[in-house]
């Protein structure tokens, strides 16, 4: 039996030619430069007797496995390993270096955020030469082996995993996206049956994020779902473009209980705070309408509500709270004019045969809100 001291003894260094022009560190990340046509041993031609400098598409140029190269949003997707060793510490491209492959063994990687052993994720990323956190054209390759708290910011040595194969990543134009080709079906990204007996409290849950950290500005958002449209949406036939859809589906199910909930969209604000003395807005749910230009027809609606179904629903607003000081609290310009919902009242009101009323039920009792179709004057 083989006894290593040191080193992992799953660890495979290799020797490659580095391109690039950078200070060369122990652990920095290194991308094959897959699309080269440069070779590397001297023979390239169809017939391989040409002395030359490169090799055509086609003639199994070794360039593509022997070059490596910073990495960049287009190379992402071709890690090849991290420096091994410190031999070139110091010194800079182009020049043969040792490199460590992603082949699931332990090794020295350059990391530039603290880490926590077993769970931190790292990621190459375009235009860094160290691991670090998933952002804009990055990939996860690695997860940290070691627990440091003084990386965060200042770039250094710590223990990996190194092995892309452990993460999912569908490779796109930008190098963090997923290419979906087109076809006739939805994808599905994230698909469960639960067939047996659910337990009493279960949860799906696509993201979840600790946060334990002074917060003085800027935001802090799990983004589920983004939709970005730069096509067409023309009037050729109905079409519906959503950023996030829930859908509660009922079918061949039975529901009797007077204590349960079914809700299609369940947002929630929740907690005990330390502390809770100033805050501009909180909420369960907030819209927010950004689009900055105004339709030449149809409505542009903060909130709509519709009936698909066969049957009618029974309320629209269904409010119940034993403390609240007000239905409803309404801002703006009173100024009488186009995109000023708040209009003066003053004098006495009649109704007439045009006006109608809103229906409403208020602990038992019918009560109505009345709606004039004009003001007297």
């Amino acid at each position: 039996m083989a006894v290593t001291w040191g080193l992992d003894p799953k660890a495979r260094a290799i020797r490659v030619y580095y391109e690039g022009e950078s200070t060369i560190y122990e652990g920095m990340p290194l991308c094959y430069n897959y699309d080269t046509t440069d070779n590397w041993m001297g023979v390239s031609a169809a017939d391989y007797t040409a002395e030359t400098g490169t090799t055509a598409e086609g003639y199994q140029n070794e360039g593509k496995f022997i070059r490596v190269e910073n990495p960049s949003a287009s190379n992402l997707a071709h890690f090849a390993g991290v420096v091994a060793g410190c031999g070139k510490q110091g010194q800079t491209g182009p020049c043969v270096l040792d490199m460590y492959i992603p082949n699931g063994a332990v090794v020295p990687v350059r990391c530039d955020i603290d880490t926590t052993v077993g769970i931190t994720i790292l990621a190459l990323t375009s235009a860094s030469q160290e691991l670090g956190a998933l952002v804009a054209d990055s990939r996860p390759v690695a997860i940290a082996m070691e627990t440091e708290t003084a990386l965060d910011g200042t770039a250094d040595i710590t223990l990996a995993k190194l092995d892309p194969s452990l993460f999912s990543f569908n490779y796109g134009t930008s190098g963090s996206a997923y290419a979906v080709s087109t076809g006739t079906y939805p994808v599905n990204y994230q698909y469960v049956e639960l067939t047996s007996t659910a337990p009493a409290l279960g949860f799906m849950q696509d993201n979840r994020l600790l946060y334990d950290a002074v917060m003085a500005s800027g935001q802090l958002t799990i983004q589920n779902n983004y939709l970005h449209f730069t096509g067409t949406l023309s009037a050729a036939a109905a079409a519906y473009l959503r950023g996030s859809v829930n859908l509660v589906h009922l079918d061949g199910c039975t529901i009797n209980s007077d204590l349960s909930i079914i809700a299609g969209c369940h947002a929630q604000l929740g907690g005990t705070p330390t502390a809770f003395t100033a805050i501009y807005k909180a909420c369960g749910l907030w819209v927010d309408i950004g689009v900055n230009v105004i339709p030449t027809s149809g409505r542009l609606s903060a909130i709509y509500i519709s009936e698909n179904g066969t049957n009618y629903a029974h309320t629209v607003f269904d409010f119940r709270t034993p403390r609240t000081d007000y239905f409803a609290m309404f801002s703006g310009d009173e100024t009488t004019g186009a995109h000023h919902y708040i209009v003066a009242m003053t004098g006495d009101h009649t109704t007439g045969a045009t006006d109608r009323a809103l229906k409403c039920d208020v602990n038992g009792t019918t009560y109505y809100i009345p709606l004039f179709d004009g003001l007297d004057t």
